[in-house]
């Protein structure tokens, strides 16, 4: 629900025949996905808002063992009141194969309203629809990694 309502309260609406910009990657330079170890990874980035200046977004992913946790700081710059908001929760790692390519994928809270977010050849993240596609102007829903 809050991923509509990001969305939604962002005036962007997903483009099913929009495709992901090209990193320049090779079929064969796909991003690795990430081990077994324990690890905690975070990225950074401002997103694209409608009624404000931007949403300064940070995303750790926590994983220890099998237990694997998120956390997104979100702040909405320029708006008044209270523009911080914290969600936590669990989160999967997928892999999708297409057009000869894989790609790996970071799905939060798999079992409510899904937030996709796709590893780029680069570190980067990139935010996808609810659907797990890529959004119209990717390049402006990237995140870089810390």
């Amino acid at each position: 629900m809050f991923a509509a309502a990001l969305l939604g309260g962002c005036g962007r609406a997903p483009d099913p025949a929009a495709s992901a910009a090209d990193d320049g990657a090779a079929p064969g330079e796909a991003a690795a996905p990430l081990g077994d170890e324990a690890f905690e990874t975070a990225w950074l980035g401002v997103l694209p808002c409608a009624d404000c200046d931007g949403i300064q977004t940070r995303l750790q992913l926590h994983e220890e063992g099998s237990e694997r946790r998120y956390e997104l700081e979100e702040t909405y710059l320029g708006a008044p009141g209270d523009n911080v908001f914290v969600t936590e929760g669990d989160w999967v790692q997928e892999t999708r194969r297409g057009d000869g390519e894989t790609a790996t994928l970071f799905r939060l809270d798999p079992q409510g309203p899904d937030r996709w977010f796709e590893l780029r050849a680069d570190g980067s993240l990139e935010m996808l629809d609810g659907e797990g596609r890529p959004l119209e102007g990717a390049l402006a829903y990237r995140l870089q990694r810390l």
